[in-house]
């Protein structure tokens, strides 16, 4: 009799588990989950010409290419100039990363200047900076 209870209770046990398995992998809802957004969550928007935690992005947001304004910014640690051919009036800026083609750039000071774009022009002031250039026909030169 023993041995029949074990039986039982054996096979009792496997379909509890068979039942339980089969219920926790199937749904009665066929939808997939949708992420709802959070009511405090606001889209990340970039923020041009203006020094923010230590960076600023350059740009001519006048689209108008034939624009001769003058790009400006004060002193920061870093700055990225994004418009071609435009000139550029900067301030001392520790690292400078020209991603632009056909500028002019002056900066009061600088100690690093990396060129993505082509044919670009920096005076500086001051000591001469480290440069990465991995552009074409970039120039830099001492102001006189």
């Amino acid at each position: 009799m023993n041995t029949m209870i074990r039986r039982g209770l054996a096979a009792a046990s496997i379909a509890l588990v068979a039942a339980l398995g089969v219920t926790a992998c199937s749904s009665s809802d066929t939808k997939d989950p949708t992420p709802t957004a959070s009511s405090t969550t606001k889209a990340a928007q970039t923020t041009y010409n203006e020094c923010i935690d230590g960076a600023v992005q350059l740009w001519d947001e006048d689209e108008d290419e034939d624009s001769d304004k003058t790009i400006t910014t004060d002193d920061c640690a870093a700055a990225n100039l994004i418009s071609s051919d435009r000139t550029y009036d900067l301030g001392t800026i520790g690292t400078i990363t020209v991603e632009a083609s056909n500028a002019t750039i002056s900066v009061s000071s600088t100690k690093k200047v990396f060129f993505s774009g082509s044919n670009n022009t920096l005076t500086y002031k001051g000591e001469a900076p480290k440069v990465d250039d991995q552009g074409k026909g970039n120039t830099i030169t001492a102001a006189g």
